[in-house]
């Protein structure tokens, strides 16, 4: 595929980092970077752990394959940078990584323990407050320029980083050209992207798009997702910087109503995030638009391959004049047992560190994944003419990197031990409004207050 001539953003790194520096404008330390060149940065040295004759073993627990790995591994040059390393990939299931993680540091007993995880934010305050977790931030600190602003902010506790920065999720609207053409209406993305201006501009198109084509509008479940997609471009998510509780807030009760209305619209088709059944209604052409992460590219190359070439994407619609068209979720990290003897938590770290916070690495792991978008900038700048091998003569990077820095989207801050506790009672919170037509700020506001109780009753945000 080619970019279509006139839509491809590229962006200078000057003006990139002026973004994503504006994105995370409420951390003092993001901010003070801007500016900052590559070439006006301090040589920056790993000191090597001492060589030794017998093999050395890193082993990184992860949820994706042991195959993706070796791949990543390959391409990383790790094995020319680490050559007496042994390099070990346990796939473990997302729930049950987090789960062992959490409880095993929490135990403090090293044995059988990896020298990596790879982790969800979600779980990141949990996982420092094991007290288990190696604090990285003088290690890490030379590279705040080179990170996006919003990750850079999303792994400080404390002014403190615990983990390497790993992958970041960035959601754009995806439509489908293919039924847009059939429903009589634009494709291209600007004037998709004016002819979604708002959700209500949303409900209305996807009423057209009913009548012409049989197709639903998007998926919805009874559930938090739809909500989580609103509020995230007009807050941080569910906590503040300081982990209070925020969601029955006025901009959280507006984003819970409009999910009511997308959901009373008759629009939506009733199947699950990263289920069969929706990759199956994308191969029966029964989705219209869907709220694509950059990554997605990679899972519908894996579940819907036949899609390929009919997605395109645009900017979100806005709940109100302040929204951001862009949102961001909860990205990843590398976290280190701080439990292990020194000698291998130091080994631990310099993979981390070449792995996420040099090109080399960055790149290997985007070309594993396609539409995997890591948090180190100069990676993500070495892609920018790389094509989607999903989306319509559209170029992945250049579109969720341009609308990063045009829309400068709020951070998803994970600042709370509670974080699942409140995405579980946001979760039962939503289903009530949605099916049993709850009263929204009162609903909203019970579910605040369980998890404020909690809070308070631990002596912990």
């Amino acid at each position: 595929m080619s970019a279509k001539k006139g839509t491809a953003k590229s962006l200078t790194r000057r003006e990139f980092l002026k973004g994503m520096a504006a994105a995370g404008a409420v951390s003092v330390t993001a901010a003070s970077a801007v500016g900052t060149t590559l070439a006006s940065k301090p040589t920056r040295s790993i000191t090597p752990v001492l060589m030794r004759q017998e093999t050395r073993v890193v082993e990184m627990w992860m949820w994706e394959t042991e195959d993706q790995w070796r791949n990543v591994e390959a391409m990383s040059g790790l094995n020319e940078r680490f050559p007496d390393v042994e390099f070990r990939w346990t796939s473990l299931p997302y729930a049950d990584l987090h789960q062992k993680a959490v409880a095993s540091l929490a135990a403090g007993i090293p044995e059988g323990l990896p020298s990596l995880f790879r982790t969800h934010n979600p779980f990141y305050r949990p996982l420092v407050n094991t007290g288990s977790i190696r604090d990285v931030t003088d290690q890490i600190a030379s590279y705040e320029s080179d990170v996006l602003g919003s990750v850079w902010l999303e792994g400080t506790i404390d002014g403190r980083h615990y983990h390497v920065p790993d992958d970041t999720s960035v959601l754009l609207m995806g439509y489908r050209t293919d039924i847009f053409e059939v429903a009589g209406l634009p494709t291209d993305p600007a004037e998709v992207a004016e002819l979604l201006a708002t959700y209500d501009d949303y409900i209305t198109v996807g009423q057209t798009i009913k009548d012409a084509t049989g197709a639903s509008m998007t998926n919805m479940t009874a559930g938090a997702t739809m909500f989580s997609n609103f509020i995230g471009q007009n807050t941080t998510g569910l906590f503040d910087e300081e982990g209070n509780v925020i969601f029955d807030s006025d901009a959280h009760i507006e984003a819970a109503t409009m999910a009511k209305k997308l959901w009373d619209s008759d629009l939506t088709l009733d199947v699950g995030q990263y289920t069969p059944q929706l990759f199956q209604a994308f191969k029966d052409g029964q989705i219209a638009t869907y709220f694509y992460p950059n990554f997605y590219d990679f899972v519908l190359l894996d579940n819907a391959p036949e899609t390929v070439g009919q997605w395109r994407v645009t900017k979100l619609p806005k709940l109100n004049d302040a929204s951001k068209r862009a949102r961001v979720d909860p990205g990843l990290g590398l976290v280190i047992p701080s439990i292990l003897p020194e000698e291998q938590q130091q080994l631990a770290l310099e993979v981390a560190l070449h792995l996420k916070l040099t090109e080399q690495g960055t790149v290997a792991h985007m070309k594993t994944f396609p539409g995997a978008f890591v948090s180190y900038i100069p990676g993500l700048e070495a892609m920018h003419d790389e094509p989607s091998p999903v989306l319509n003569e559209q170029f992945t990077f250049r579109e969720f990197l341009g609308a990063l820095a045009d829309e400068q989207p709020y951070p998803r801050l994970v600042t709370s031990a509670f974080e699942s506790d409140a995405s579980a009672a946001i979760n039962d919170a939503m289903f009530l409004i949605l099916t049993e037509n709850a009263p929204i700020a009162e609903t909203l506001t019970n579910a605040a207050n369980s998890i404020r109780q909690l809070q308070d009753s631990r002596g912990i945000k």
